[in-house]
């Protein structure tokens, strides 16, 4: 009597033990390891903005050197304003293993720059040249990340 009980108790109990074990031990997730076509597009797309602003960089410093502190303030809230953006568009669009570097050198990229920033409003030139440099060398392992178009 307590068997005819158990019975149905008991293929119930078999049916959520195999429901488990068949969700839970399907084939891990691949995590890409190279570029498909449609992120290298996304990557393309993104690269030229982020560059430019790269490209830039010198007139920053030329402003440094000058203690010229109104431009430097202005070139940081205004040219260099899109950078956290365009920054981290591009990040996000890495292979994940690339990713928590980029983002982690993105982040200190832009804490150089905001330190920057105050180094000029306080007419701090050596703070300001040293925030620069920083920033120069963070920008420079961001791009390194990021693949190249022949």
């Amino acid at each position: 009597m307590i068997m005819g009980r158990i019975r149905p108790l008991l293929g119930v109990v078999l049916a959520v033990i195999a429901t488990c074990l068949v969700a839970c031990g399907g084939p891990a997730a691949k995590v890409p390891t190279t570029y498909t076509p449609e992120v290298l597009q996304q990557v393309e797309l993104y690269t030229p903005g982020v560059a430019e602003l790269r490209d830039r960089f010198p007139e920053l410093e030329s402003y440094i050197q000058d203690q010229d502190w109104v431009d430097v303030q202005s070139f940081i809230h205004g040219p260099m304003g899109e950078l956290r953006t365009r920054v981290n568009r591009l990040a996000a669009t890495l292979l994940p293993k690339d990713q928590p570097q980029a983002q982690a050198l993105a982040k200190e990229l832009y804490g150089h720059l905001e330190r920057l920033d105050e180094a000029a409003a306080n007419g701090q030139q050596v703070i300001a040249g040293q925030e620069y440099r920083n920033a120069l060398d963070d920008f420079d392992s961001f791009l390194s990340l990021v693949p190249t178009f022949e």
